[in-house]
């Protein structure tokens, strides 16, 4: 059984707990996507003409740092739906840990099966400490690349064992139209899939993660001041620039 594409809350929600992922449908508008979208290929391109992408595993690439390089990205990362999902996943005042886009080119390679929160030594938990999100800013197909997972393995609660042959273990692609995001728990086993055809698959990944747990990416040396000051209260708090009960206090004050 695999998650279903959804409009419904409460079904993304069963899903996230049953198979460790869900599929949300289309949650911006047209324009609105169609902006993200061009704004990324835009950065996309312009790194690889400047000589500053970051190429691997044969045709793929990456855009990090994406708040730095459009408000468009900034609206991603605050989506109601998107977050109220990740709080489902990772409770109280969860935080932003990065974002980056994950673009997988024509002739690139699979990546190698994990789980995004292998940093953590084992025993794990018996919960997430991390999510994230997959918005595909193109049809995610089984043959340009879709990302590639093991659905219930969230439940393992462990990271694959290579010595014992998992890192081989059968994946299935997350195949939907563009527009569409996926929310999957951090403990999911999953890859980003080979890209076979001759164009290029673009995602962007937002990447977050709880509120004791430290965040992937140092938004406080990294970002921008025109982002800072632009940023709500609400932003702020996900940028990690608010406490966390006792957790980032400047001088024993709030």
């Amino acid at each position: 059984m695999n998650a279903t594409l959804t409009g419904n809350q409460s079904q993304a929600v069963q899903d996230l707990r049953e198979f460790g992922y869900c599929l949300l449908e289309n949650p911006l508008p047209p324009a609105e996507f169609e902006r993200l979208r061009d704004r990324l290929l835009e950065v996309a391109e312009q790194e690889r003409k400047d000589g500053t992408a970051f190429l691997y595993d044969g045709g793929n690439q990456r855009v990090f740092s994406l708040l730095n390089k459009g408000e468009e990205f900034e609206r991603s990362v605050r989506h109601p739906a998107v977050l109220e999902l990740m709080e489902e996943v990772l409770g109280f005042n969860f935080l932003l840990s990065s974002t980056h886009a994950n673009i997988a080119g024509p002739g690139g390679t699979a990546m190698n099966v994990h789980a995004d929160q292998t940093f953590a030594r084992p025993p794990w938990p018996p919960y997430a400490l991390v999510a994230n999100s997959m918005w595909m800013l193109d049809d995610f197909t089984e043959s340009n690349g879709a990302t590639r997972l093991v659905p219930g393995t969230h439940l393992l609660g462990r990271q694959p064992d290579y010595a014992r042959g998992e890192g081989d273990v059968e994946t299935v692609p997350v195949c939907a139209p563009a527009g569409s995001v996926m929310i999957f728990d951090g403990r999911l086993w999953h890859q980003t899939g080979a890209n076979t055809t001759d164009r290029p698959r673009h995602g962007i990944l937002n990447y977050y993660c709880r509120g004791y747990v430290r965040q992937q990416q140092n938004f406080h040396l990294g970002l921008s001041p025109e982002v800072v000051g632009r940023s709500t209260p609400a932003m702020k708090r996900l940028l990690g620039f608010e406490n966390y009960f006792s957790l980032g206090l400047a001088d024993g004050l709030e």
